[in-house]
């Protein structure tokens, strides 16, 4: 017994080594499913520990586990194909491929719960790509049916797609009302669906699927979705706030949310915290360096010296800080 163990422990090691150094990979025949999932551990482990400088040979481990049937491997292997990890370039015509395979393909009768959604995130970028035309050519249409048939299967975010398919008249004719139904549904039942509040605030901002914007429902959404982590309803949160919609204009508020939807992602959000803070400390320097608010210092500066009481100091000074300054000069 002891020697079987270490029999196969040897062998599992000797394959591992064999792909790290030179990227080959044993025939898929004869591996066992106990070296298929070593060897599938291994590429894992390799991928997320960032002190590992080379991940050239993961590739070819995953490849020879996918092409036993291996589940976890094959998507883990799409991650790889997207160009997810760092030092592994995009591959999109293998990844379109794989993901296809994955949607296409008869689940097992012994197939896991964890294997079957593995499946359907590989047929839900499947549906993506096809519609962003990552690895073919755009289709929208073949795009709409394939998340269709899994919003229908029960995924939330599949749902959330397709009602944004339906209010901009992607792969399908424009439906504004059937994808505000949608939404609101999944605000029901999957509130902490990826995208959600943002489509929601979207659309009630335009009044798609309404008689007319509204602009108080648009900042509760966009509310909602920046306290669930959703980059893009905070940046529009951030928006509101600069240019005073529906809530009074605060630019310290918008600089704030501007900055947390740039911390989860959004390069606009990046851009957009950027433009404003430079826009308000250029207006402050200006009004900093106004005739006006020169002799106030000064008057500042000649108070402060004076040999009196603090409170003295205070009162004195009151008129001429830069809230209450009095009109002094012109600045025209």
């Amino acid at each position: 017994m002891h020697h079987r163990f270490f029999h196969r422990l040897l062998l599992l090691l000797l394959c591992a080594f064999l792909c790290t150094a030179w990227g080959e990979t044993p025939p898929h025949s004869k591996l066992t499913p106990w070296d298929v999932d070593g060897m599938y551990a291994q590429a894992h482990t390799i991928l997320e520990d960032k002190t590992i400088q080379s991940v050239s040979g993961v590739p070819a481990m995953l490849e020879a586990c996918a092409r036993t049937g291996h589940i976890p491997a094959q998507r883990l292997l799409l991650d790889v194909y997207e160009g997810r990890f760092k030092g592994l370039e995009q591959q999109p015509q293998k990844a379109l491929y794989l993901a296809h395979k994955l949607a296409s393909e008869q689940p097992a009768d012994n197939e896991t719960k964890e294997e079957q959604a593995m499946r359907d995130e590989a047929a839900f970028r499947y549906a993506l790509f096809c519609e962003q035309g990552y690895g073919c050519s755009k289709d929208p249409e073949k795009a709409y049916k394939w998340m269709r048939k899994l919003a229908m299967g029960g995924m939330s975010k599949a749902q959330v797609e397709v009602a944004r398919y339906l209010f901009s008249g992607v792969g399908h004719k424009k439906a504004p009302r059937l994808a505000l139904h949608l939404l609101w549904e999944c605000h029901i039942k999957a509130p902490d669906t990826p995208n959600l509040y943002f489509y929601l605030g979207h659309m009630c901002s335009q009044g798609l699927g309404l008689r007319r914007p509204n602009q108080l429902m648009a900042y509760n959404f966009f509310k909602l979705g920046a306290s669930r982590h959703d980059a893009r309803a905070a940046n529009n949160l951030a928006a509101m706030y600069e240019k005073g919609i529906y809530v009074p204009a605060d630019r310290a508020i918008a600089i704030r949310l501007y900055k947390r939807a740039a911390e989860l992602g959004s390069k606009e959000a990046s851009a957009n915290m950027q433009r404003l803070a430079f826009k308000t400390n250029v207006e402050a320097a200006i009004v900093s360096n106004s005739p006006s608010r020169r002799i106030c210092n000064a008057f500042l500066r000649l108070i402060d010296e004076l040999p009196i009481a603090k409170r003295m100091k205070t009162r004195f000074s009151a008129p001429f800080q830069p809230n209450n300054a009095l009109p002094l000069l012109n600045d025209e």
